[in-house]
């Protein structure tokens, strides 16, 4: 018994070792208040969580790496940053993201005083990003890719779904050794299949198979934001026909062919996404999240959820830890 019980300490301190390490440094409580965090997991990739108040206006500035490319989700108040020497800046608000090449330069930041910041972060290798679209997309793909990626900055809205999986990265503590790395590569390679989605330009996206003007693809694109931005009072059909100068029946056939659900269907599963979300993280009862994403009725709201995760909400939490812990 004394046996088994020293190698079983020997095995879990071995996981634990070899866990995905993450560091935490607070805000000095005579700027401000907060924390930012970082986990570094396989090939390079930094994961990082600011939650940041100051007390005063803070500028702040620093060298950009070459080496990586970064995605920025902005989750509260928003940021302005920009390159020295260069007449390049960027500006994100809330529910914005964006994606660049580190340009090797020194960027600097304003942050506003007593405004509450919320990002999270993604450095990955550019080594390892170019291998990534090298594995899974074709050559035509992969010019398209890295003309837009890696010459500029693209902006993005985040979905709820993109905030959904952001959330998920957190859990990876539930998982020892070599299990919590495998669980952070998945979601990582699942959220830059959606967010790659959203970046690359819909004619290269839907190619010569769709006959479409440039301008009714930006429509439809346009659409799908103004639907992503005010979930739960998304407009109907017909006055986003109007908001978007797009006929209807060409946006609804453009919308069905580029994101392979009619519009209708892209709102419910954005909806019960964030729902997903808010019960996993907040304190709200079901009736208040049924509102929050939009459901009149909490009784076809939990229908609707029933239907996509197969438990009811007021048991979703429960059934999610219950999964993890297995």
């Amino acid at each position: 018994m004394i046996c088994n019980n020293h190698y079983l300490n020997k095995l879990y301190n071995a996981l634990v070792t070899n866990s995905p390490k993450t560091i935490s440094m607070n805000i000095p409580s005579d700027i401000g208040q907060g924390k930012i965090v970082q986990t570094k997991i396989k090939h390079g990739i930094v994961l990082s969580d600011w939650q940041m108040c100051y007390q005063s206006d803070m500028n702040v500035q620093g060298p950009v790496s070459k080496e990586y490319m970064q995605i920025i989700f902005c989750l509260n108040d928003g940021i302005s940053w920009g390159i020295m020497d260069e007449r390049r800046s960027v500006t994100i608000q809330k529910n914005e993201s964006c994606i660049y090449a580190g340009h090797g330069g020194t960027e600097y930041i304003c942050y506003k005083k007593d405004s509450n910041f919320s990002f999270k972060s993604i450095k990955i290798p550019i080594t390892y990003f170019s291998q990534l679209l090298a594995d899974y997309f074709d050559g035509q793909e992969v010019t398209a890719y890295e003309k837009k990626l890696l010459n500029g900055i693209s902006k993005v809205p985040v979905t709820p779904v993109m905030e959904q999986i952001l959330s998920e990265t957190s859990r990876f503590t539930q998982y020892r050794g070599g299990l919590g790395y495998l669980y952070l590569d998945g979601k990582l390679l699942e959220l830059l299949s959606i967010y790659l989605s959203e970046v690359l330009e819909l004619d290269i996206l839907m190619g010569k198979n769709i006959s479409m003007s440039r301008t009714e693809r930006t429509a439809i694109m346009e659409a799908k934001q103004i639907i992503d931005g005010q979930l739960a009072f998304a407009p109907s059909c017909e006055e986003l026909s109007r908001m978007v100068h797009l006929s209807m029946s060409k946006l609804t056939r453009g919308f069905s062919s580029f994101y392979g659900m009619p519009i209708h269907q892209y709102i419910i599963e954005q909806r019960l996404a964030q729902a997903a979300q808010l019960l996993l993280e907040g304190d709200w009862n079901v009736s208040e999240i049924a509102a929050i994403v939009g459901y009149g009725k909490p009784s076809n709201f939990a229908a609707a959820f029933k239907k996509k995760y197969g438990v009811a909400p007021k048991n979703y939490r429960g059934s999610y830890l219950n999964k993890t812990k297995k």
